[in-house]
C-alpha cells in the first residue's frame, strides 16, 4: 500500500506548501532528511504564505530561515513593492551561545545583516543578546553588538556581573568603556594641514585657533554601580575590585562587611 513517503518529493513539497505545516518535515527521518535538503526558495514560499503580515519579523524566529532565505524574502518584497521590518532579534540566534565551544555556530552574518539593514534592537528581550554573547565569552558577537549600541546595564548590569564572576577584567572593561576610533598615521575629516614660513606643516583641526586643550572624554557605557563592586568581591577579583572602585562604584554595607 502506497504511502505519503512514497510520493514524488515535488508533490510533497506542494502538499507542504498547501497546507502550511510546520509539522509535516519532521514526521519521519526520511521527511527530515528531505526538507532538510530544500531551497532557501521553498523555505522563503512556506514563510511567505504562512506570515502574510509582518513577515520577516515572525519568518526569522523560524531556524528555516537563513541568511540565504532573508535575501529571497527581500527580493519578493521587493517585487511587490514592500518592505520588510524586523525590529527585534529573536533568542533563537543566541540561545546555544556557550553550550558549545565553536565559535562558528553563531551566526554573525545574519546577525550583522539585521543590525545593519533593519537596524534590530541590539537590547531585544531586554539585552537577551548581549548576556547570552557574555555568558560564552563569545568576544566578535560581544564587539558586534556594542558597536550597534547594546546596554550592558540592562536588567542590572547582568552582562557585566557575569564577566566579573569570571574574573574577566578585559572584558569588564570592554563592557563598560567605550572603544576610541583612532587614525593610524592619516588626517581625519576635520583637519587642514597648516604651513609655516619656514616650509613645516602641522595639522590643525578646522575651526581650532591653534591653542591646546584636553582630550574630550568620552562617558562610559554605564556606571559601575555597588552590585558590580559586591559581585567582583564576593569572587575575590581584588584586581577588577580596584579597576570599580577608580570608577566610582560605590561600596555597601554588605561590601564593608567582607572587606
Amino acid at each position: 500500500m502506497a504511502t505519503l513517503q512514497d510520493l514524488p518529493v515535488e508533490l510533497v513539497l506542494d502538499i507542504h506548501l498547501f497546507s502550511l505545516s510546520s509539522a509535516l518535515p519532521i514526521v519521519s527521518r526520511h521527511f527530515r532528511d528531505l526538507f532538510s535538503a530544500t531551497s532557501p526558495w521553498h523555505r522563503a514560499r512556506f514563510l511567505l504564505l504562512r506570515h502574510e503580515r509582518k513577515t520577516l519579523a515572525h519568518a526569522i524566529k523560524y531556524t528555516i530561515c537563513t541568511l540565504d532565505v532573508v535575501h529571497v524574502l527581500e527580493k519578493v518584497a521587493h517585487s511587490r513593492g514592500k518592505r520588510l521590518k524586523c525590529p527585534q532579534l529573536p533568542r533563537r540566534l543566541f540561545k546555544g551561545i556557550g553550550r558549545d565551544k565553536q565559535e562558528d555556530q553563531v551566526d554573525l552574518p545574519l546577525i550583522t545583516h539585521l543590525l545593519e539593514t533593519y537596524r534590530s534592537s541590539p537590547n531585544s528581550q531586554d539585552g537577551y543578546p548581549l548576556a547570552r554573547a557574555v555568558l560564552g565569552r563569545h568576544l566578535p558577537l560581544i564587539r558586534l553588538l556594542l558597536k550597534h549600541g547594546a546596554d550592558p546595564s540592562l536588567k542590572g548590569g547582568w552582562a557585566v556581573t557575569t564577566a566579573i564572576a569570571n574574573g574577566d577584567q578585559d572584558l569588564v572593561r570592554m563592557l563598560l568603556e567605550r572603544e576610541i576610533d583612532r587614525e593610524e598615521g592619516g588626517m581625519v575629516d576635520d583637519e587642514v594641514v597648516l604651513k609655516a614660513k619656514n616650509g613645516s606643516a602641522k595639522k590643525r583641526r578646522r575651526g581650532s585657533t591653534g591653542g591646546g586643550g584636553k582630550r574630550r572624554r568620552v562617558e562610559d557605557r554605564c556606571p559601575a554601580t555597588k552590585e558590580m563592586l559586591e559581585t567582583a568581591v564576593k569572587a575575590k577579583q581584588w584586581a577588577i575590585v580596584d579597576y570599580l572602585t577608580a570608577k566610582g562604584a560605590p561600596p555597601s554595607l554588605n561590601v564593608l562587611a567582607m572587606l
